[in-house]
Order: C-alpha cells, then sequence, then structure tokens
C-alpha cells in the first residue's frame, strides 16, 4: 500500500495555540528590546511594550480577543514573580530602623490621594469617581520597577527604598480601594451590606489563602532542605497554585501574593527559605508581560479620559511623591539628588487592571466611570515610566553605569 500524505486544507485559517502564541510572542519581543535597548537610557522593556503596541488594536490588531486571553495567562505567571520578589523587600526588622521610611510611604499615599482627587473634582469630575481614581493612582507599577532593578543590577539606598515603597504603595492602594468602595459607591443596583460583604471577603480571604498557602510552602522547603533547584520548582509551584486558586476563589491576585510574599520573608524566622534568583526562567514571562500590556494600550483612551485630567493623574503624582519623600530626606539620610532621583524612580503607575477587575464585578458602574481615565493614564505612564525609572537608578550610581 503507497504511503500517503495525510489530508489537510492550506485555506484553512491558522489556529493558534498556546505555543504558538508564547513562541511567537517571545521572539517578537527578544527584537523589539534589542532595537530599544542599543540607547543605553531606555530599558528593554519599552521595547516589549511598544512591540505589543504594534501587535494589539493600536497596531494591526492581531493580539486582541481570544490570542490576548490566552496571554494574559502568561502574564499573570509574570506578574507573581515579580510581585513575590518585590515583597520580600518588606523587611519589618529593616523597616523598624527605617521608621522614616514609613512615614515617607504613608504621607507619599495620603498626599497622592488627596491631589488627585481633588484635581479631578476641581476638573468637573463626580466625586465617587475621582475618590476612587486618587486611591489607584497611589500604586507603583511593580513589574517595572523590578525589571528595571533586575536589568541593572542596581543594589543600593535608593533602589532598595524605591522597591519596598512599591510593594507597600500597592498594598496601601489595594486596601483602600476596598476598605473606601463602600462608602463612596454610586451603584444603585448594590446594596451597602453587600459592598461589605465583598470587601470582607475579598480582604480576609486574600490573607488566608496567602497564610495557608505560605504554610504549605515552609512544610515542603523544611522537608526538601536547603537546596536550591528543590527550592526553586517548589516556589514556582507554590506561585502557581497561588494565582490558579485567587482567579478560582475570585480574589485580587495581586493583593494575595503580597501578602504570601510579605509573609515568607517576615515569619521565616528559621531561614529555611534560600534567597532564590529566577533570572531566565521569568524573563521569558516578562517578555510575554510587557507585550501584553502594551497590546493593551489604547491611544483613543487618551482623548476620551483628556488630556487635561491625564495630566492631572500624572503631575499629582509626581508632586505627591516628591513632597513626601523631600519632607524626610534629611532624618532618612537622604542627599537631595537622591530624594529627587527617588522621587523620579517612583513615576511609573501599577496597572489600573490589576485591581479594577474585581471591583468592577460588585460596582460596575463606579469602575466604568474611572476607568478611562485610568487607561488614559496608563497610555502616557507605561511609556514614559521605565524610562524615568532607569534614568533615577543609573544617576543615583546604583545601576551598574553612570
Amino acid at each position: 500500500m503507497p504511503w500517503l500524505l495525510p489530508s489537510f486544507d492550506l485555506l484553512l485559517p491558522m489556529q493558534w495555540n498556546a505555543l504558538l502564541v508564547f513562541g511567537s510572542l517571545l521572539l517578537a519581543g527578544l527584537m523589539g528590546g534589542y532595537v530599544v535597548a542599543k540607547n543605553a537610557w531606555i530599558p528593554r522593556i519599552t521595547g516589549y511594550l511598544l512591540v505589543g503596541f504594534v501587535l494589539g488594536t493600536g497596531g494591526v490588531n492581531w493580539l486582541s480577543g481570544d490570542l490576548l486571553k490566552l496571554a494574559h495567562t502568561f502574564s499573570d505567571i509574570a506578574l507573581a514573580l515579580v510581585v513575590y520578589q518585590l515583597g520580600r523587600y518588606v523587611d519589618i526588622g529593616w523597616l523598624r530602623r527605617e521608621k522614616w521610611l514609613l512615614s515617607t510611604i504613608a504621607s507619599g499615599a495620603a498626599l497622592c490621594f488627596t491631589f488627585v482627587w481633588l484635581g479631578l473634582e476641581w476638573r468637573g469630575m463626580a466625586r465617587a469617581p475621582a475618590m476612587l481614581a486618587g486611591i489607584f493612582a497611589i500604586g507603583t507599577a511593580p513589574a517595572v520597577i523590578m525589571s528595571v532593578v533586575r536589568d541593572l543590577g542596581a543594589e543600593g539606598h535608593v533602589t532598595r527604598r524605591l522597591a519596598t515603597m512599591t510593594a507597600l504603595n500597592n498594598l496601601l492602594a489595594l486596601l483602600a480601594a476596598y476598605m473606601v468602595l463602600p462608602a463612596i459607591a454610586t451603584d444603585t443596583r448594590t446594596s451597602v451590606v453587600m459592598l461589605l460583604s465583598s470587601t470582607l471577603y475579598a480582604v480576609c480571604g486574600a490573607i488566608l489563602l496567602a497564610y495557608f498557602t505560605y504554610r504549605l510552602m515552609m512544610l515542603l522547603a523544611r522537608v526538601l532542605g536547603r537546596e536550591r533547584s528543590g527550592q526553586f520548582v517548589l516556589v514556582i509551584a507554590i506561585i502557581t497554585i497561588v494565582i490558579g486558586a485567587a482567579h478560582e476563589l475570585h480574589l485580587p491576585v495581586l493583593l494575595t501574593m503580597l501578602m504570601f510574599a510579605i509573609l515568607s520573608k517576615n515569619l521565616d524566622l528559621r531561614y529555611d527559605l534560600m534567597e532564590l534568583e529566577f533570572g531566565v526562567a521569568s524573563e521569558l514571562f516578562i517578555v510575554v508581560l510587557f507585550i501584553t500590556i502594551g497590546a493593551s494600550i489604547a491611544l483613543p483612551d487618551l482623548f476620551a479620559a483628556g488630556a487635561t485630567s491625564v495630566a492631572v493623574v500624572v503631575l499629582a503624582r509626581l508632586l505627591a511623591t516628591t513632597c513626601s519623600v523631600c519632607m524626610f530626606a534629611k532624618p532618612s539620610r537622604l542627599k537631595w539628588r537622591q530624594a529627587g532621583l527617588l522621587a523620579l524612580g517612583g513615576l511609573p503607575m501599577a496597572e489600573a487592571g490589576l485591581g479594577l477587575a474585581q471591583l468592577s464585578s460588585s460596582c460596575p458602574e463606579t469602575a466604568a466611570a474611572v476607568a478611562p481615565l485610568l487607561a488614559g493614564s496608563m497610555v502616557v505612564l507605561e511609556l514614559l515610566g521605565p524610562i524615568a525609572a532607569q534614568f533615577a537608578l543609573i544617576k543615583s550610581g546604583e545601576g551598574g553605569r553612570e
């Protein structure tokens, strides 16, 4: 019997699966990062963002719909790895000695909320969405900060403060959003009791899930011993479980991961868990993460929100951070140059979608009112933020090159 080729129809449209999407995004991001990194002041992640923008709705519209949802699976893993490394900068013992840093973070969050809220209300925005925008503006982009820190090999006074501020700013922003929402929500279809119960479930559920998965990880770490490859696989496995469980239980993923990382850093008194460097493994997912973020950038969002309102958010964030850092620069033993660079480094704003998606299910009207402004702000800050962070760390002398 003669051997026959399997029948297939070349005219059928290509079906993109997870492997094809992952590999294609890695190749596209690799080339974009290579081209952009030829300029020492522009981080590679800016190249990934630009590639994502070209592939997304702002360009050829290839990375959209189901393909974008598939890419989000990989970006969730990247974000979890980044947040885990970021959260481990929050050392309670160190913060007790650096008590002025906590004052800087608390005052910066309060000023950012106040400046953004009052600025937007002055621009004519309703009070509830203006206050919610002020809360989300507190958060600093964890993936941007950690990617720039890792690429530069940055280490020092400014770097550690920037990483700790980023972790705690996000923690404060998410907790504040859930706590304040029942008081400011304007949704007529959602009762106050329902909002309060949703808030309680989200916050307490995230803390409990973080604690129980931390206990599981520590138990297995003691069994495996201080062996680097085994603990590396263990941490990746537990982080993946945390992401999946948070999604299934409808809990805020970023809040859960931050709590998990902070617990693993500060409750491990016997040092059973080793400090791990994820290196190349995390870089694969980081590429996909920033391409996905870039694909979500839509220039019409900038015009829909209004350029003036977006400028209010960007300038209010920078002013609030600068005021808080400079206010406590002297007792924190920071030079004025370091204080200014620290404020500039905190310019990248955390993705609003990291917390807004969960809130939109309980109060869709309030979330919808603020979504265009936050999306418009992200268009500006996703492009300028990484460059500002890299510039700040290089000029501080902690970025490996001057």
